[in-house]
């Protein structure tokens, strides 16, 4: 198995969150690895042909929920977790500038296997669409 030098943990909610932050502290502990912790937000503003502010604030509260779950996730573990909060419409090609930007060589990422996780889950897509190693874990 390679060792890795960064990983890129995207998480959901604190439900796929704790448990691939800890598998990640783990690797970290074992390799000298580096961890950042990102989630994504679809970044429905672009799709606003409108002026509809009601649209923008659904976004901006979900950006600040977000943040607030990766601080605290990056709280639980006693190694040091950068965190990163990315709002999008192009997901493949803002994680893998991402990636470029921060010397990342490993995404880890969760999956359920579930009909309808099967079917929506972006997380097995990434393996296909980006450059470096992905870690799918299985979550329960």
């Amino acid at each position: 198995m390679p060792v890795y030098h960064h990983a890129l943990v995207l998480i959901n909610s604190s439900q796929d969150g704790v448990p691939l932050l800890q598998h990640a502290a783990r690797m970290a502990e074992e390799n000298a690895m580096r961890i950042t912790l990102a989630h994504i937000s679809t970044d429905y503003r672009t799709l606003n042909y409108v002026s509809d502010s009601l649209l923008n604030d659904d976004v901006s509260q979900e950006v600040l929920q977000a943040k607030v779950l990766l601080n605290e996730l990056a709280a639980s573990v006693s190694l040091p977790v950068q965190t990163l909060s990315l709002v999008t419409t192009r997901r493949f090609e803002d994680v893998e500038a991402c990636v470029n930007q921060r010397g990342i060589d490993l995404i880890i990422a969760g999956h359920r296997n579930r009909l309808l996780g099967v079917m929506a889950s972006h997380s097995l897509e990434y393996i296909n669409h980006l450059t470096i190693d992905v870690l799918i874990r299985h979550l329960p």
